[in-house]
């Protein structure tokens, strides 16, 4: 009964959702004289491709979020017109440091070269609105760029799910006091007895969102036959990335593979020969920075919507191995170099200038340059002729070893599935 009432509350919450942005979008293209919301709105200067940053009210930001997912403004269009033959998707979690860290992305994805940029289309899917990384998103030249936002971000809903409910109970409470208190999600503590922290399950959210909204609702995805390359916020390619992904998405047709992984490392050996990959099932830590998935994979994850999104883990690259273990038809099987070509910079900012995955990146010209170094030093074992598998697994269901938790109220599991539908 209480399932039942919680997914009437999500569905009620998603038409209400879908009938305000609906009435938005008639008021606004009927009455051109009238000022929609986000006039009304302080507001970056206007793009050419029409994007807008998303402020006012939580609502006012939640209402020009889906405007933007509906119209998808496309940045340098004319310069590059036509469809892309590449798309890579960054996961952006906004704040403090994200557009220093989104600008040595964009450099670290310029020096595969004109060839393959001018191809590709990168989507930004943030998180949160952020003048910061709108700033260095302008600043790319060098391909198209499609912004896209989160409309479930916690900066949209500040004080309810999927936000942080003041009627929620606190993380630590015991069940029993739970009850007693009558707090919303009194019956739903995870596996280890905790209750929901929306700041931790908003990363597994957005990542499942993401996934399905590129490959069904982005028109200029549509008949897209290649992989997409999901990267996350504070990623490095070397240069030979594009190169070398080529080279792994013609071998994965050959070997049947379900996803590419470009890697991942803070400071990659330089001992891995460069052309070397691996074949073997999908291992959270180890694949999730550059993983690249096609269509046919995506359809298949899709299938397993329940399992992924009840999973009690709020991460989303563990919750992906589960059901890589225990629902798909065969396991996930996946190409990997065996020497990254993408660098993750660390977890946190270590001394001056060292920028980390999240929080501020003041010194960006330090990180550069740190940057540089590293890839200078991996020059000679770049652009790899051919590539060959030096290490082969056979299928084997891999679970992940234990339940990270985090993920045990039924709110989280219904929006999650909810997602597909949208």
């Amino acid at each position: 009964m209480r399932l039942t009432l919680h997914k009437k509350k999500i569905a009620a919450l998603l038409v209400l959702l879908g009938l305000a942005f609906c009435t938005w979008l008639l008021l606004s293209s009927s009455s051109p004289a009238d000022p929609s919301p986000t006039d009304l709105l302080p507001t970056d200067k206007k793009d050419p491709s029409g994007f807008r940053l998303p402020q006012g009210s939580p609502l006012q930001m939640r209402l020009a979020a889906y405007r933007n997912n509906f119209q998808q403004p496309l940045i340098n269009a004319e310069v590059f017109p036509g469809r892309p033959e590449l798309v890579v998707a960054v996961q952006v979690r906004g704040g403090s440091g994200s557009g220093s860290r989104l600008r040595l992305l964009a450099e670290s994805l310029q020096s595969a070269g004109p060839g393959a940029t001018s191809r590709l289309l990168l989507v930004l899917s943030m998180a949160q609105p952020c003048p910061e990384a709108t700033e260095a998103m302008k600043a790319i030249d060098f391909c198209q760029v499609l912004p896209v936002y989160f409309p479930y971000s916690l900066s949209f809903f500040t004080d309810e799910f999927p936000g942080s409910d003041p009627a929620d109970c606190p993380r630590d409470m015991p069940k029993e006091a739970a009850l007693l208190k009558g707090c919303t999600n009194a019956k739903y503590p995870d596996s280890h007895g905790h209750y929901r922290e929306a700041d931790f399950t908003q990363d597994k959210h957005h990542w499942w969102w993401k996934l399905h909204f590129l490959w069904e609702r982005v028109r200029e995805v549509s008949g897209h036959s290649g992989h997409i390359l999901f990267l996350e916020e504070g990623s490095y390619l070397l240069p030979d990335w594009f190169h070398v992904l080529r080279l792994m998405q013609k071998r994965c047709q050959e070997e049947s593979c379900h996803m590419l992984s470009l890697g991942g490392i803070s400071t990659p050996e330089q001992s891995p020969d460069p052309q070397h990959m691996e074949l073997s099932g999908f291992v959270a830590p180890r694949h999730r920075a550059a993983i690249a998935i096609s269509r046919e994979t995506y359809y298949q994850l899709m299938g397993c919507l329940g399992e992924f999104c009840t999973y009690d883990d709020y991460n989303w690259d563990w919750s992906l191995q589960h059901i890589s273990a225990a629902c798909l038809a065969h396991p996930l099987k996946v190409l990997a170099a065996r020497l990254p070509r993408v660098l993750t910079l660390p977890a946190k900012a270590e001394g001056d200038g060292v920028c980390g995955r999240s929080g501020p990146c003041s010194n960006i010209d330090a990180a550069s340059q740190d940057l540089r170094t590293k890839v200078r030093e991996l020059s000679g074992q770049l652009f790899p002729k051919t590539i060959s598998i030096a290490s082969r697994q056979q299928e084997v269901r891999n679970p992940p070893p234990m339940k990270n938790g985090g993920w045990g109220d039924i709110r989280d599991h219904t929006l999650c599935q909810a997602f597909a539908r949208l």
